[in-house]
């Protein structure tokens, strides 16, 4: 399945938004609260909550399962779905279309909780959809699921769905030869391969195998991505959200992750990532800008969405970074360069000035 568009109105602070949406790969950017993870968690629930092929009743199917998905993923006080429309006085509606290449989805959340479902053309995937939050997941896998489902947990249920999948066991046949191909990569960087020994991830490398939690954040990331491809959640038409991949990560990793996701684009992955770190958007606008200098296999479409809130809410597409005219990742760094040539002409006029009287003293 590929997800080509939506057209989002008053959902949380989505006032409105129109969008198309690349099949490849595409990159959220913009200031912290400006709808970018709410964007993803927004499609990620609608995704998930399609009703089987073979459902009998598919709206009501449909309807019951997304007020739970949102309740889960947005975790309102109470479980109430109402609080999830864009604040006003009086009472309004939020409405939402998803248009896939298998046909669309659209429906209703008005301020009192009534969620009406319009259509719903698309069924279950049955590739798997993938979100990955901004913390990691591997250190917390050993009893996280039995935990969320008999306590009450802070966490969203996007981290019990990525638990639930990293709990599945390695492909076989030629699909694991492709998958190895996509992971080496990866393994390399670690330096080891992922394992999954009881209910505790290990990374095994020839020093022998060192539990999750004893390894760097940052790493465990790269294995929560390399054990999902082993497994088949990322698989050719599979959807792929991830929130702010760069969070932990040293910089020389940022440009494996923008490789690696480009990699799994070409391999048929759709993805979908919000970031705020100006290597990894820089990276994969540099794969568009200079594509003909890639061979052909390794080009693949990115585009850009520039989110922004004040003083009203806008969005911006582009192919490259430099189609986005309000650029709050590249307006920061020119501004800390503005500020870093300001401070060296003050240190030249302080050095001119001592250097002034020391002549004047002579």
């Amino acid at each position: 399945m590929k997800i080509q568009g939506a057209d989002i109105n008053r959902f949380t602070v989505l006032k409105q938004a129109t969008m198309e949406f690349s099949p490849a790969m595409n990159v959220f950017i913009g200031r912290n609260g400006t709808g970018k993870s709410h964007l993803m968690k927004l499609l990620y629930a609608i995704i998930k909550s399609l009703p089987p092929e073979e459902s009998h009743d598919r709206e009501r199917t449909f309807q019951r399962d997304l007020a739970k998905k949102l309740a889960g993923v947005f975790k309102p006080d109470d479980q109430a779905i109402n609080r999830l429309v864009t604040r006003t006085t009086g009472r309004s509606k939020a409405t939402v279309s998803v248009t896939t290449d298998c046909g669309q989805v659209a429906w209703r959340l008005t301020t009192l909780g009534n969620l009406h479902v319009d259509a719903v053309e698309v069924s279950m995937s049955s590739s798997p959809t993938v979100f990955l939050p901004s913390r990691e997941t591997l250190a917390m896998y050993e009893g996280f699921i039995q935990a969320y489902e008999n306590r009450e947990l802070s966490f969203d249920e996007t981290y019990k769905d990525v638990c639930t999948l990293l709990s599945g066991s390695p492909l076989l046949g030629p699909r694991l030869a492709h998958a190895r191909a996509l992971a080496e990569p990866l393994e390399k960087i670690l330096g080891g391969s992922v394992r999954l020994a009881g209910n505790r991830f290990y990374l095994a490398s020839a020093e022998g195998n060192l539990e999750a939690h004893l390894v760097a954040e940052g790493h465990r990331k790269i294995a929560s991505l390399i054990h999902l491809v082993l497994n088949g959640s990322l698989l050719r038409n599979s959807v792929l959200f991830w929130d702010e991949p760069e969070a932990n990560l040293n910089p020389r990793l940022i440009t494996v992750v923008a490789t690696t996701l480009r990699k799994l684009a070409e391999f048929g992955v759709q993805i979908f990532v919000s970031t705020h770190d100006y290597l990894l958007a820089s990276e994969l606008s540099l794969a568009m800008e200079f594509s003909p200098l890639l061979k052909a296999e390794d080009r693949v479409d990115i585009r850009f969405f520039g989110l922004s809130v004040s003083p009203a809410f806008t969005m911006q597409t582009g192919s490259v970074l430099a189609d986005l005219a309000n650029n709050d990742l590249v307006a920061e760094y020119a501004e800390h360069f503005d500020r870093q040539a300001e401070f060296m002409r003050k240190l030249l006029r302080m050095e001119a000035s001592v250097s002034s009287r020391t002549r004047g003293q002579q």
